[in-house]
């Protein structure tokens, strides 16, 4: 039976990336993972923006980006599209808007304030979170680091951004803005994987952080995801790291409060002293550890750790080749946005609340030829029972049909959050392994007693969306545990 240095649970970026990092420094690493094909939920993003610039350069990755410029499109009922274009360093520009020519310098305004604001968040995310009141001078540095940076922003923008951090995006957006696209853009890239509405509390610093993680406001779709995905994978084989696929860890082996190795479904045990799990805090803790061996406080903590997910990934193929109503079709490679107004994504946020999917959700899509690869929304998670697919079916179409003409939908698919929850072990099936709300953040994410990456089980890490900073393709959880794990 080999023994391995590191054994990490879970194939996703988070994984490979800790695999990469860890092997180049000289670790023998095996990963394992549940399913045939690595890359965890990231398989559900066609294309990203957010593999972090910092990752690329640490794990000597090769990957170029597909697009000098991207564009992102509103959908009109009017077929008066809003149409941005996007360069490769973030400016914007409308190529395509019905709104006045003051709407759309508000607009800009306001874009040009959520990424001066994010900029500033995103110099905390490439660290393992400080301790509050822990005592180390290493902890309180950095706290006065924090707190000096968003000084620097100067008194106006200090002010502001501690002003907006935990107010809804709706009354920001509506206080600047008439124009109703331009507000409907804005509130996608807020809500959009969360548990919130556009007049929930907090929505813009979910705004923010996104921003901040993901390098872009809009999420840009210039990189490959599945290039991403392969090249870490080679890295790692570059590297010597072993792989164990189509294989699930039933729990972890543990003594004296220390973990030392790995049972498999199959029975079979792999020994290690060092594990990474990159699985949600709810699974690892409650499923890999088990709550027998957590006190009650820890596991009141767990359990009040929110992961409900509500996005569904929709595949759609059509018998003819895709064309949008009023729209040059030049911009056919877009990221399409239906959230046509404030007041219609919050209704359909409403029937999130009581854990029903609304029959006029909001889309954001893309499209390839024939198809089409959609992020549906509010798709809640059930804990019992299961959605009506047909009817799902039926409501992207309504929506879809206004703006495509004269084409048959031949094929239909859809994985709600509870496939997702099922293939991936991810608990709710969230994309981010749990809400990214102002307590559930930074040195608090994802509960105290975990926010360092480390668990009260000594060799056990953590280093999944869940944690510091988030979810995204990015890889920052990986790197920021790894060197946590390495300073031991």
């Amino acid at each position: 039976m080999k023994n391995f240095d590191i054994i990490i649970i879970g194939a996703g970026p988070n994984g490979l990336s800790a695999a990469s990092y860890l092997s180049k420094s000289g670790k023998k690493v095996l990963v394992v993972e549940k399913n045939e094909k690595v890359g965890g939920l990231a398989l559900y993003a066609d294309s990203s923006s957010s593999l972090s610039k910092k990752v690329i350069d640490q794990l000597g990755l090769k990957i170029n980006a597909r697009k000098k410029r991207t564009f992102v499109t509103s959908l009109n009922d009017s077929f008066n599209h809003t149409v941005l274009e996007i360069d490769e360093n973030n400016s914007i520009k409308f190529n395509e808007c019905e709104a006045s020519l003051e709407d759309q310098n508000s607009f800009l305004k306001l874009v040009k304030k959520y990424n001066l604001f994010a900029k500033t968040l995103s110099s905390f995310m490439f660290n393992t979170p400080p301790r509050v009141k822990s005592g180390n001078k290493s902890d309180l540095w950095q706290l006065i680091s924090m707190g000096w940076k968003v000084r620097k922003l100067g008194k106006k923008n200090m002010r502001e951004l501690l002003r907006v951090i935990g107010l809804n995006i709706a009354d920001d957006l509506e206080d600047n803005l008439t124009n109703d696209n331009l507000m409907g853009i804005l509130c996608n890239e807020a809500v959009l994987g969360s548990n919130l509405g556009p007049r929930s509390p907090g929505s813009i610093l979910t705004l923010l952080y996104s921003n901040a993680i993901n390098g872009s406001i809009f999420r840009n779709n210039n990189l490959d995801t599945e290039q991403i995905i392969s090249s870490i994978e080679q890295s790692c084989h570059d590297r010597g790291v072993e792989f164990l696929k189509s294989s699930e860890v039933k729990k972890l082996l543990i003594n004296n409060e220390t973990v030392t190795g790995i049972e498999m479904n199959d029975q079979n045990i792999i020994e290690s002293s060092t594990i990474i799990s990159t699985l949600d805090p709810k699974t690892t803790y409650l499923n890999l550890i088990g709550a027998d061996r957590l006190d009650t406080d820890l596991i009141r903590r767990v359990t009040n750790f929110r992961s409900k997910g509500n996005v569904a990934k929709v595949k759609i193929e059509f018998k003819n080749i895709i064309k949008i109503k009023n729209l040059d079709e030049k911009y056919i490679g877009s990221k399409f946005i239906y959230a046509p107004n404030i007041k219609y994504i919050e209704h359909a946020f409403n029937n999130n609340k009581y854990n029903n999917y609304s029959k006029k959700p909001c889309l954001e899509f893309y499209i390839d030829n024939k198809n089409i690869s959609a992020n549906l929304y509010y798709i809640p998670y059930l804990k019992n029972g299961s959605h009506d697919k047909k009817e799902i079916e039926s409501n992207i179409q309504l929506i879809l049909n206004n703006f495509i003409d004269n084409n048959e939908l031949i094929k239909f698919e859809i994985d709600t959050p509870n496939e997702m929850e099922k293939k991936y072990n991810t608990s709710g099936g969230h994309w981010h392994h749990g809400d990214m709300e102002i307590d559930q953040l930074l040195m608090i994410r994802p509960f105290y007693g975990s926010a360092q990456y480390e668990t009260p089980i000594n060799g056990l890490y953590i280093c999944g969306a869940g944690t510091h900073p988030g979810g995204g393709i990015t890889g920052i959880n990986a790197i920021n545990a790894s060197k946590q794990l390495l300073k031991k």
